[in-house]
């Protein structure tokens, strides 16, 4: 078989073009520490390394989401915490109603403050996290309880309503992924607040009570002795007992949310577990052996080097030289 000139130039070329690339190659697995730069260097290796980035990613967001509904749930306990003070401040002034000794301009004081104290505890229900309303449900953007002050003197609060007279909180719950296939329900609506269950399983509406305790402490400061003593007596008897179990619920309720908020948490921390594990298959995968490579980028210099030598001499002929 004759070989030309042009067919041995036209091989080296190619062959030294591959050491070129190759030690392209290797310099660029050096310098960005990854074994693996595009999908054609290890189509296999690359949809890997895809996939397990992708985990990452994934965990990293349930992670955002726990922080998220952690920080709802931590604000949502606070506000808890501000409505027992003020049902504990409320008791108070109850029991001092029950003081014989307080005159009838000392009574009026007291209503003044129960009534400020009832105001209060509407914006305590109207708290929010994030420009949303803790306590309203899904209906994050409205403000849950509407404060109505009478001519005669009485606070009421109502749940709100919208312009086609729907009440706007409910008692649906907001729900947030926090690792595959768990998810954790991370409000608290106004209606499980002031809505419970009583001995026989009736729902009791104690929104009405704190409504009743607003008359009840008018009627005891400014209506006539006999009013007033009925007053004190449905006070006394009824509507503190009554404070006394909304006091209980909203206990119970921030040790329901204390739960909540440990189970993300714990989950949180399994979650940064797994982060690390699959980091570490990532690094394990795709990471480069820099002493290695930098081995083999010494020793495919070296190869590219002697073929820029042979070439020198394999092109150096010309046709002149083969007429002389």
């Amino acid at each position: 078989m004759r070989i030309t000139n042009a067919s041995m130039v036209r091989s080296h070329l190619y062959d030294t073009q591959n050491n070129l690339t190759n030690m392209s190659k290797i310099n660029q697995q050096i310098s960005t520490g990854k074994v693996i730069n595009t999908v054609s260097d290890d189509p296999h290796k690359a949809i890997k390394i895809m996939n397990i980035n992708n985990e990452i990613k994934y965990t990293e967001k349930y992670n955002s989401n726990i922080d998220e509904t952690v920080g709802w749930m931590n604000t949502t306990d606070g506000a808890l915490e501000s409505t027992g003070n003020l049902l504990n401040e409320i008791k108070e002034t109850i029991l001092k109603v029950g003081n014989g000794t307080y005159s009838q301009n000392e009574m009026k004081s007291l209503n003044a403050d129960i009534n400020e104290k009832i105001k209060q505890l509407a914006d305590t229900l109207n708290s929010t996290y994030g420009g949303k309303y803790l306590f309203a449900g899904t209906n994050v953007d409205d403000a849950p309880i509407t404060v109505i002050e009478n001519p005669d003197g009485t606070v009421k609060l109502e749940f709100s309503k919208d312009k086609n007279g729907q009440t706007i909180p409910n008692t649906d719950d907001l729900k947030a992924d926090i690792s595959s296939g768990i998810n954790i329900d991370y409000n608290i609506s106004v209606g499980e607040i002031l809505n419970i269950k009583d001995g026989n399983g009736n729902t009791v509406n104690l929104l009405d009570e704190i409504n009743n305790l607003s008359t009840l402490m008018n009627d005891i400061a400014n209506g006539d002795e006999q009013t007033a003593a009925k007053a004190k007596e449905t006070l006394l008897n009824d509507t503190k007992g009554k404070i006394d179990t909304l006091f209980d619920h909203v206990v119970n309720e921030r040790t329901s949310l204390g739960v909540r908020v440990s189970t993300a948490e714990k989950i949180k921390e399994l979650n940064d577990e797994d982060i690390l594990n699959i980091q570490d298959v990532l690094s394990k995968t795709q990471d480069t052996d820099v002493v290695e490579k930098f081995i083999e980028l010494k020793s495919a210099e070296m190869i590219y080097q002697a073929s820029i030598q042979v070439g020198a001499k394999l092109i150096q002929p010309t046709i002149l030289d083969y007429i002389r």
